[in-house]
């Protein structure tokens, strides 16, 4: 049905039907194959040219529709491969029962109608097939009439009839119900299949929007080096970073995570995002800044939902990293004077808690050639085949490592070594939360 609801309703109908024709076709040509057998050994027995060559006949008909039942012939044209079938099949059949009495009058005039209310076809086809059927009856009559030398056709004739066209008139009557049926099912279908459509444009929407918010190139800052990487869960995240310039000397680095993924949560980081816009003067009191996004979560989301977010302003005239952090994982520190990795960023409530959150600001001294890295809990919290977390021990060693290996110790080769080395450590793990990473290098 997920495939049918991309047709339209006539083209499903008969995509439907063509199936459930081949279903009763592949099981009906599996008992061909059997009665064809047996005719073959009968034919051998009593020496019967005819009936050996529509044994022979039947037997290779089968083994064409298997055959070809994978090909794009077959699937194109199978209403009419199905249709030539039955009437090739009836025919081989009536050879082979030439030469017994009323057999291949019992087969035209009665079998294949009973056995045609199997199948679902149109009216044209309908009428083909019956009306072959009839005159299949009356001319295997005539000949039985015209071998024995007296009428033949009265009685047998009239019953044939009968069943034929009560059997027309039944399988029509089928075939519009069960085509009521699959329309009805087939129009909830394709409605619910419209309204996933319809999700699915929009959340591709709303995620182009959410990455249209992450900064597009890095800071045209001289005195900086930046690197960053976002990468959602599903198609709308709740990680977010960006960078604010407040003067030629100072640089405001912005990193958050909303509780959950997906839509919901990249609505609530679009107001954080635009807030964050309206406070770009105040970033430089990162402190106050936390306050006044903390009432705003607070108000606008239930109590189920909360915000991390981390501030960092660095100032290259004073030589300071000024940080406030909201339940943020805390920044990495890499200092170039003393190669030691330190943590800077004091436990604290996030933003949206019913409880009072006390917020502080941390200071420490920054140098040319030290590192800051920024990053998400979706990451030191990425699990292994092994349910094995990767931590945050891990992420220091892998800093430390690509720092000590490469010369330059860029951030865009901290950025891409932790990066990598998170990849080798989860394998083909299914990603569970959104993963952010930024990576800034004091020049």
């Amino acid at each position: 049905m997920d495939d049918l609801v991309l047709l339209g309703e006539a083209e499903a109908v008969q995509k439907q039907f063509d199936l459930q024709n081949y279903v009763v076709l592949k099981r009906l040509f599996g008992l061909f194959a059997g009665i064809a057998l047996v005719l073959s050994v009968v034919a051998i027995v009593n020496r019967d040219l005819w009936q050996g060559l529509a044994a022979a006949g039947n037997l290779l008909l089968v083994f064409a529709f298997f055959a070809l039942r994978d090909s794009d012939l077959f699937e194109r044209h199978f209403r009419r491969i199905n249709v030539l079938a039955i009437l090739l099949e009836l025919v081989f059949l009536l050879v082979a029962l030439s030469g017994h009495k009323g057999g291949g009058a019992a087969i035209a005039g009665f079998v294949l109608p009973l056995a045609l209310l199997l199948f679902r076809f149109r009216l044209s086809e309908y009428f083909l097939l019956y009306g072959t059927a009839w005159a299949a009856t009356l001319l295997v009559l005539y000949r039985v009439s015209g071998k024995a030398g007296e009428p033949q056709l009265g009685g047998t004739l009239i019953g044939a009839s009968i069943v034929i066209v009560l059997s027309f008139t039944v399988a029509l009557g089928i075939t519009a119900q069960r085509r009521r049926i699959f329309l009805a099912e087939w129009r909830r279908q394709y409605g619910r299949s419209r309204e996933r459509l319809r999700m699915r444009e929009e959340i591709e929407y709303a995620r182009k929007i959410q990455l249209a918010m992450l900064p597009q190139a890095a800071p045209e800052v001289p005195w900086i080096e930046f690197a960053g990487a976002s990468l959602p869960a599903t198609e709308v995240g709740g990680d977010y970073y960006d960078y604010f310039q407040l003067g030629p000397e100072r640089l405001a680095l912005v990193v958050g995570d909303v509780s959950g993924h997906g839509l919901a949560s990249g609505l609530l980081l679009s107001g954080v995002r635009s807030c964050l816009y309206l406070l770009e003067e105040e970033l430089h009191q990162p402190v106050a800044v936390l306050g006044r996004l903390h009432r705003m979560v607070r108000r606008t989301t239930d109590r189920r939902t909360f915000v991390t977010l981390l501030v960092a302003v660095l100032d290259s005239r004073q030589g300071t990293l000024s940080l406030a952090s909201a339940g943020h994982p805390p920044l990495l520190h890499w200092s170039a004077r003393s190669r030691s990795l330190g943590e800077v960023g004091k436990g604290a409530l996030p933003l949206g808690t019913w409880l009072e959150p006390r917020y502080e600001q941390e200071e420490v001294p920054v140098a040319p050639g030290d590192l800051l890295v920024l990053y998400t809990d979706g990451l030191i919290e990425s699990r292994s085949h092994f349910g094995k977390e990767y931590g945050d021990e891990r992420l220091k060693r892998t800093i430390r490592r690509v720092l000590t290996t490469d010369a330059e110790g860029s951030a865009r080769a901290v950025r891409d070594g932790v990066l990598e080395d998170l990849s080798n450590f989860k394998g083909d793990v299914e990603q569970a939360d959104d993963i952010t990473l930024v990576v800034v290098k004091v020049r």
